[in-house]
């Protein structure tokens, strides 16, 4: 069969290239390698001989290509979900106690509560100078004392931790006074020049540590200089700002006009309400300086624990300290933030 098969194919004129190729398909072990030149060479009457097993090629390419490209377009998307997911969770992850400060300085803290307050600046510039504002203190302070009972009572313990918040805070270089308000209304404020007063149902409520919390938190008050800051927006702040520079004593037509201005601020609670973010910055401050000063920061948060108590219980018992506070949840959860922060430096 295969004798016959290549005289007819010979008498054909086939090339022996051509023959070569025809014969290596029926009998593989007759293959012998073909010229460069011969190949070159195929007559146009033998080519659909030849096409059939370049289309078998072209076919077996196009598969290994389009799986290529799938294996490729695998590899890319793989590899931009990876990235994704890292930025993910970069964007929410704790830094563990080893890698702390390498995570910080590449990952932005978006979950920072207390980032626009870490690298703030404290001073009176643009505001009443300290001379006047301790004069603006010691004459709202006079304005107090008419609208509001003080007290002896708890007073010492006032003063001891007070004076030991006011000492680690970052303004210590004023004289704080200390001040206890007769009521049963929970609550604390400050004015400016450092002068600061908690209520006697207050007292009751916290413990030295918790106390400390309220103190420094109302000291941060005054660090930060808030109310001097609510002063500056009012439409009085020039004729006050000049009666300052002006006074020279409790008596005269100055003082009297003053005390008026002042008393009526005082009755509104103008200077002792604060935005949001200022009792915020307050917090911040306060649990900062509560370890400085020897307290447990920790209990800055049982604090606001009895007060979310007490809130949910008879809210009438919380005076305006906590009526423009930001919510319990919140503060809780910023305080615990910050500890743990600090812990880890």
């Amino acid at each position: 069969m295969l004798r016959g098969s290549r005289c007819a194919l010979r008498r054909t004129g086939c090339p022996r290239s051509i023959l070569r190729l025809l014969l290596a398909r029926k009998n593989p072990r007759r293959v012998r390698l073909v010229r460069a030149e011969d190949r070159l060479d195929f007559p146009a009457d033998v080519s659909s001989l030849i096409i059939p097993i370049r289309k078998v090629s072209e076919q077996t390419m196009k598969r290994s290509n389009l799986r290529l490209s799938f294996l490729i377009a695998a590899a890319v998307l793989c590899a931009t979900t990876a990235q994704s997911l890292t930025l993910i969770r970069s964007h929410n992850m704790v830094p563990a106690p080893g890698n702390h400060a390498r995570t910080a300085t590449t990952f932005a803290q978006y979950d920072d509560p207390y980032s626009d307050f870490r690298n703030a600046r404290y001073s009176n510039a643009g505001l009443l100078n300290e001379r006047d504002e301790i004069k603006l203190g010691t004459q709202l302070h006079r304005e107090v004392t008419k609208k509001y009972s003080l007290t002896d009572v708890g007073l010492d313990r006032v003063e001891r931790i007070g004076q030991r918040c006011a000492r680690a805070s970052l303004r210590p270089n004023i004289l704080y006074r200390f001040h206890v308000v007769q009521s049963r209304e929970i609550n604390g404020f400050s004015l400016p020049g450092g002068h600061v007063y908690v209520t006697t149902a207050l007292l009751k409520l916290a413990n030295d540590n918790e106390l400390a919390s309220v103190l420094a938190h109302e000291v941060g008050h005054v660090v930060a200089r808030h109310s001097l800051k609510t002063l500056k927006q009012s439409q009085e702040y020039n004729d006050i700002a000049k009666s300052l520079g002006e006074l020279t004593g409790v008596a005269g037509d100055v003082a009297r006009d003053l005390g008026v201005t002042l008393g009526q601020m005082v009755g509104a609670g103008f200077l002792t309400l604060h935005t949001r973010d200022e009792e915020r910055e307050a917090d911040f401050l306060g649990v900062r300086t509560m370890p400085k000063a020897g307290f447990d920061p920790q209990a800055m948060v049982t604090m606001f624990q009895k007060l979310q108590r007490i809130e949910q219980e008879n809210s009438s018992l919380l005076g305006s300290l906590f009526s423009d506070h930001p919510d319990a949840e919140e503060r809780i959860s910023n305080t615990r933030y910050e500890i743990a922060r600090m812990k880890r430096r």
